[in-house]
């Protein structure tokens, strides 16, 4: 296994950035401060968690307004198949985006020398991500918050997946409807353009 980043070393990263500043008696308890607040878990979870979101939140930003765009289009010109083969492309999508936060986390994982190869990296991490936890935990002594982490940002990531999609469903709904009675798609019963009484 790889050497685990250890709270030694990040004192010795600390004390050489704030040498010219600070003396290094009072940088010499960091150490003491780091192994008993597992800092380098926190501070490398918490950056890899910021980094998730923010990745996910730039593919949610990509994804949704395109389909929208794309799918009002297609109900304007009667294209109702063209909807529903455009939602299913853009529910690809999203698992992509998924796939792509796993594999992120995957590579922090191993790149901090936490687990042996990159596969177990991948599956650890998956497994963790989506809270299955088949995998057990694998992390070393000092990192066992980072477990935590990358389950809380699959959590929140589904969530927010879970909450784009019910958004996305009212165009593909409009589109069923629309092709099996043949009706305006604003009609639907579930539409938000329902003409009301």
């Amino acid at each position: 296994m790889p050497d685990a980043l250890s709270s030694g070393s990040v004192t010795e990263a600390v004390t050489q950035a704030l040498a010219p500043a600070v003396s290094p008696q009072l940088v010499a308890n960091i150490d003491t401060v780091a192994a008993s607040y597992n800092l380098p878990d926190f501070i490398f979870g918490g950056g890899g968690l910021m980094a998730i979101l923010f990745f996910h939140g730039l593919c949610i930003a990509l994804i949704y307004p395109w389909y929208t765009r794309r799918s009002d289009d297609l109900l304007h010109r009667r294209a109702y198949w063209r909807v529903e083969m455009l939602f299913l492309f853009s529910m690809f999508l999203l698992m992509m985006t998924h796939l792509g936060e796993i594999a992120l986390w995957a590579f922090i994982v191993h790149q901090l020398g936490l687990v042996d190869t990159l596969h177990q990296a991948f599956t650890f991490c998956g497994s963790t991500y989506t809270t299955v936890g088949y995998n057990g935990d694998l992390m070393p002594d000092g990192w066992e918050m980072m477990t935590m982490i990358i389950a809380l940002s699959g959590m929140f990531s589904f969530a927010w997946t879970t909450g784009i999609m019910m958004l996305m469903l009212k165009p593909f709904h409009a589109a069923q409807y629309a092709r099996k009675s043949g009706q305006d798609p604003g009609k639907a019963p579930f539409s938000a353009n329902q003409p009301k009484d």
